[in-house]
């Protein structure tokens, strides 16, 4: 629905509700992220609402990222995680309340920095493999308040970053032994028909709802982070 791939709202679902910690989940997240990418593109494709060249320019971009950092993801503890986690969620908060101008129809993919859509593809590839997120929490309020795009465009182009960026990191993380099979095909048995149900809410709603979902789901994503941290920091401090 909201284009961000779901491990946002998964991370924090699985260390809650499960034994594993952040780092574990965010090795099996990248595997339902990548499959629900795949789901959502044809829906959006049909309608419209991609900008393939954005996308492949930062997807693309994104891939040397995301390898790396999913690769590189297992050097780094879950404090750490956690920490990098709150502090991207805070950034992508921030970045939805620049505005942004809406057209009542999209009728052309609009012009962008090449240069900037790489720099940013790299980023958010990185932050994707090392958290197991996908990094679409992060790239449809790029998208919007960086790149200017629509919110509808943005939500539908942000699914065919994801996939690439996704692929990378799933492919750092298989080379590293850090994908559990079990847990990960479940989540994708579950994820793939939601994924594809959620594209067809989304049209359904107005630009403005579609913002404010986003912002509220990631502002309780935020306060829940900013609670884990704190206590893990006062645990660490009391030994």
């Amino acid at each position: 629905m909201l284009g961000v791939g779901g491990a946002v709202v998964l991370l924090p679902l699985l260390t809650t509700f499960t034994d594993l910690s952040l780092k574990e989940a965010s090795n099996i997240t990248v595997v339902q992220v990548f499959a629900s990418a795949l789901a959502s593109i044809g829906a959006y494709y049909r309608r419209r609402l991609i900008h393939f060249s954005l996308a492949l320019y930062m997807g693309g971009a994104g891939f040397a990222g995301g390898l790396a950092g999913g690769y590189g993801s297992q050097a780094l503890p879950s404090t750490a995680l956690e920490t990098l986690f709150l502090f991207v969620t805070l950034i992508a908060i921030a970045l939805l309340f620049i505005p942004v101008t809406e057209p009542v129809t999209i009728t052309a993919a609009p012009p962008f920095s090449r240069a900037q859509a790489i720099g940013l593809g790299v980023s958010v590839g990185a932050l994707a493999g090392v958290l197991g997120a996908g990094g679409g929490f992060l790239i449809v309020p790029l998208l919007i308040g960086v790149l200017r795009l629509p919110t509808r465009l943005a939500i539908g182009t942000s699914p065919v970053v994801i996939l690439v960026g996704a692929a990378a990191a799933l492919a750092g993380k298989l080379v590293s032994g850090q994908v559990l099979l079990a847990p990960a095909v479940a989540l994708v048995a579950g994820a793939m028909p939601s994924a594809y149900f959620g594209t067809h809410i989304s049209r359904r709603l107005s630009p403005r709802a579609l913002r404010l979902t986003l912002g509220v789901v990631l502002s309780a994503i935020a306060v829940r982070g900013a609670i884990i941290v704190a206590l893990t920091l006062a645990t660490s401090l009391s030994a």
